[in-house]
């Protein structure tokens, strides 16, 4: 008689164990994050004091991060206003990027994945870009072409912008940045 409730709660502890650990690894853990405007990172994911719930999630082989002195990625899946980025809308970014030896902005699917577009263009770097006469950056982000600098979205469909500063001093202070100094993703117009 004891042996029924006894195996109910193994199995119920061992159950809500695993979703539990499925659960703290399958996203970017909420402990770590800085936010700054609608851009989001883990400053600490390439460093030695990097916590374990980071660790597991990159065990996973989701992705590479970069090393406490090489830089810092910025991830956005969100406008500046906190709604949800998707391909179907068009984006502005606009504005400068902190002091930085180089860097590179992508766009990627929800989970990190590179998009297969038709012109096989899913990102720029600092050294492709046209700036206007302030230094200031405006990139037209869109699934439709764009004057100017235009990256290309997918047709629908949720997606992230990938911000890699390399050699940034921010990379240690991101907890300190301020959003003005980091590209401002605002929507221009959603069919």
């Amino acid at each position: 008689m004891r042996v029924l409730p006894l195996a109910y709660l193994i199995a119920l502890g061992a159950g809500l164990g695993l979703a539990s650990a499925h659960f703290a690894v399958v996203g970017r853990p909420l402990l770590g994050m800085v936010e700054i405007g609608a851009w989001k990172t883990w400053p600490r994911s390439g460093g030695r004091d990097i916590d374990p719930y980071l660790r597991a999630y990159l065990a996973r082989g989701v992705h590479l991060p970069l090393g406490a002195g090489e830089g810092l990625e910025l991830i956005a899946e969100r406008d500046d206003e906190g709604r949800t980025l998707d391909g179907q809308c068009r984006y502005a970014l606009t504005g400068t990027t902190p002091t930085t030896r180089g860097w590179t902005l992508s766009v990627t699917d929800a989970d990190g994945s590179a998009f297969r577009l038709p012109l096989d263009r899913s990102g720029f770097t600092d050294a492709e870009i046209i700036r206007d006469e302030s230094g200031a950056m405006r990139i037209a982000a869109a699934s439709v072409p764009q004057a100017g600098n235009w990256l290309p979205l997918p047709a629908s469909g949720r997606l992230q912008f990938r911000l890699r500063l390399y050699d940034t001093a921010i990379a240690t202070q991101a907890g300190e940045t301020r959003p003005e100094s980091l590209p401002r993703i605002t929507r221009i117009d959603c069919p």
